[in-house]
């Protein structure tokens, strides 16, 4: 197992940034990075321009374009975070490597406290690519997979007449509200938070946020009925559904930007 993981990182190495995806893979990474690089201390900034030579929201879907390739496929379990009925993270399948949350850590571990000197230069720009795509995807609320299903199969949408299941709404969440709008503008809308409510947002290990939002999540399933028509949301339907997709994006770029400060401080 551990050469394989070697073989996945080094293979990774290689590969240039690609672009253009969808949704919450798409938009709504670009928006997380984007506030993300707005909160980075100068000394973050500049490892990170060193280590990725571009943007954070350049590689912000990175992950998600390789991840059902070989030698890569065991990247494609690190996109969600899987919470049991007592709310712990379990892995996929119980198997805990296989989770968002435990490589977030892992990788923590490896860089903090000027570790990440001890790496090479490309080791880093891997791990860098990885925090990047998973910290804000254990954020959207598709991502948070409980074990219990509050109905999840039944709560299917319509876009337009169109069926979109729940994983399908919640990726396309940015678009879905504002259709014509740019990530920047996203960005700049949703990055509404004072220091001291960042402060607190970013307080805690990503464990403990993966239980928060495991927690939040559990709202968000009884937003609508199946085979609601979305533009026939009421206002109040509406506003939940802004207010949650706002909030996840945010607190997905403030934490990101907590996590490459702290690694860069050293």
């Amino acid at each position: 197992m551990k050469n394989r993981f070697l073989i996945v990182v080094l293979s990774l190495v290689s590969i240039l940034s690609v672009q253009n995806a969808k949704a919450w893979g798409g938009w709504g990474h670009h928006i997380s990075t984007f506030i993300a690089e707005k909160h980075l201390t100068p000394e973050a900034n500049e490892k990170c321009q060193h280590y990725l030579k571009h943007s954070l929201p350049h590689y912000s879907s990175w992950q998600d374009y390789w991840r059902h390739s070989d030698p890569f496929k065991e990247i494609s379990y690190w996109h969600s975070s899987y919470i049991n009925k007592k709310k712990k993270v379990t892995g996929h399948k119980n198997i805990i490597t296989r989770d968002a949350v435990t490589q977030i850590e892992r990788i923590v571990k490896e860089m903090e406290k000027g570790k990440y000197h001890n790496l090479s230069d490309s080791m880093v720009t891997v791990n860098l690519k990885l925090l990047i795509h998973m910290v804000p995807d254990m954020h959207c609320p598709s991502h948070i997979v409980h074990s219990k299903d509050y109905g999840l199969k039944s709560k299917s949408l319509l876009v337009k007449g169109k069926k979109f299941g729940r994983h399908k709404v919640w990726d396309s969440a940015p678009m879905l509200l504002h259709p014509k709008w740019k990530a920047d503008r996203f960005a700049k809308a949703y990055d509404t938070y004072s220091p001291k409510q960042i402060k607190k947002i970013c307080k805690g290990t990503p464990s403990k946020w993966t239980v928060q939002n495991g927690k939040k999540m559990i709202k968000t399933y009884y937003f609508w009925e199946r085979g609601e028509e979305f533009r026939n949301f009421t206002p109040e339907q509406r506003k939940n559904f802004e207010d949650i997709t706002h909030e996840q994006l945010a607190y997905g770029g403030y934490r990101l930007a907590a996590i490459l400060n702290e690694i860069f401080k050293y």
